[in-house]
């Protein structure tokens, strides 16, 4: 009898290597036992129970996992199968998959296994596309008035992001723009089945311009599926730039050098050097400039973790491809944290946002909602990050709101309205009545000096 497949909270892991096992896990678990690309697998968050515990034992961080049952004993065959190849140990990763093979497994570990394996094999070294000349990927102006909606973290295919993007059109956006992560390691069958199709249900007419920003999920499986998304897009690059006569929306690739399997938590992400002196190009332009990226410009949790160990709360690759054109940028949009920040101008940057809420549920309190204790702050700034009061997420008590933003460009005036939508309300088919912003703000552009 197949097991029972339940709808339970999507489980996530920041490691190439495991996120592509995961993705083999649900591609498994669709064939053999017909789950919905919507629903997960149980066996999913045993997997990340149990890496959580692995890594933290690679990295001396925690203790050896206890034996289990055989469903734990499966689950760290196949994390230490994965993490062995991730570090180029080939003869232990044989010994953890001939124990796979003769071990009184579910078969859905074993064809878990395989499925890894094919996508391990089709892996090529990461896309990119650069441009030749600074003005491409400048893409088809913009009317002087237009709507633009802004989701990130969306691409689970669960009903929770499929009613999210309901909402989202029904607020009529001209252009929609997902910054980032595709789950679980933006493979083809990902992208297409959480992304394109959930698209297609939702707009079966007056379809936006759609562009899609690579988050790290989006290359863990090595950027086939992103390559396939752009070319269905009809998106040029990564990275591009959105123009009306005022403003401008400068999209970045922070998703290309995230992070290396080998050494998942000793990365600070940047962009390729081409992109930088693009990047600097356009941000002389007279236009009002908005940036939307993936990764955080700055954070209360830390941009990543460098060489030294030291967790510094402003990207400082980042940092120095701005700098010192930082003025010009009147608002930063970002994800990569699962949550809503609006936070108060800091560290020279008047608005940095965090719209990562877009699909990915969080528990009440499992996220943090105050500055990480060991954070390394920049030159002038003596405190750490602080959100705007009374812009936070709520919560129905169980599990966070899921949230996403939309910017309205008209003439010179740009307005930016956040939407946060309690999870129990998110079901598709069913629309929220009087939906309205949690918080609007208005920007004018700055004349350039």
């Amino acid at each position: 009898m197949a097991p029972m497949i339940r709808r339970r909270m999507l489980s996530t892991v920041h490691h190439a290597e495991l996120a592509m096992f995961q993705s083999a896990l649900h591609q498994a678990a669709s064939r053999l036992v017909g789950a919905c690309s919507m629903v997960e697998h149980p066996a999913m968050r045993t997997v990340v129970d149990v890496a959580q515990r692995v890594i933290g034992e690679h990295e001396g961080r925690g203790e050896v996992l206890p034996k289990g049952g055989l469903v734990h004993r499966c689950a760290e065959l196949c994390v230490r199968y994965a993490l062995a190849l991730a570090h180029g140990q080939h003869e232990r990763a044989a010994i953890f998959r001939s124990y796979l093979q003769y071990l009184p497994c579910d078969p859905l570990w074993l064809e878990s296994v395989f499925t890894y394996e094919q996508f391990r094999q089709r892996r090529l070294p990461l896309p990119y596309i650069r441009h030749a000349h600074l003005d491409d990927f400048v893409l088809a102006p913009l009317p002087d008035s237009v709507r633009v909606a802004l989701v990130s973290d969306w691409g689970t295919g669960t009903p929770a992001a499929q009613a999210l993007l309901e909402h989202v059109a029904c607020l009529k956006p001209h252009v929609l723009v997902h910054l980032g992560d595709i789950y679980y390691s933006g493979t083809p069958h990902e992208v297409r089945t959480h992304f394109l199709d959930v698209l297609d249900r939702v707009f079966t007419s007056g379809r936006p311009r759609v562009y899609a920003l690579s988050g790290n999920h989006d290359r863990y499986s090595g950027g086939e599926g992103y390559m396939m998304l752009l070319e269905e897009l009809g998106q040029p690059a990564s990275y591009f730039c959105l123009r009306t006569a005022h403003w401008q929306l400068l999209a970045l690739d922070t998703g290309l050098h995230d992070q290396d399997p080998a050494m998942p938590r000793q990365r600070v992400t940047y962009l390729e050097a081409g992109e930088v002196e693009w990047l600097r190009h356009h941000l002389t332009d007279r236009r009002g400039s908005i940036i939307l990226s993936h990764h955080p410009y700055f954070s209360w949790e830390g941009t990543g973790v460098d060489a030294q160990g030291r967790r510094p709360a402003v990207n400082p690759n980042l940092m120095l491809a701005v700098d010192p054109l930082l003025r010009s940028i009147h608002w930063w949009f970002w994800g990569h944290e699962h949550n809503l920040l609006i936070y108060e101008p800091w560290a020279n940057l008047v608005r940095g946002r965090c719209i990562g809420a877009g699909a990915i549920p969080r528990l009440v309190g499992e996220q943090r909602n105050a500055p990480t204790a060991d954070l390394v702050l920049p030159r002038g700034e003596s405190a750490p990050p602080r959100v705007l009061a009374g812009t936070g997420l709520e919560n129905d008590g169980v599990v966070d709101n899921h949230a996403f933003a939309v910017l309205d460009l008209d003439g010179d005036k740009a307005v930016a309205r956040y939407y946060q939508i309690p999870a129990r309300d998110l079901v598709p088919g069913r629309l929220r009545t009087g939906l309205r912003p949690c918080f609007e703000e208005t920007a004018r552009p700055r004349p350039k000096r």
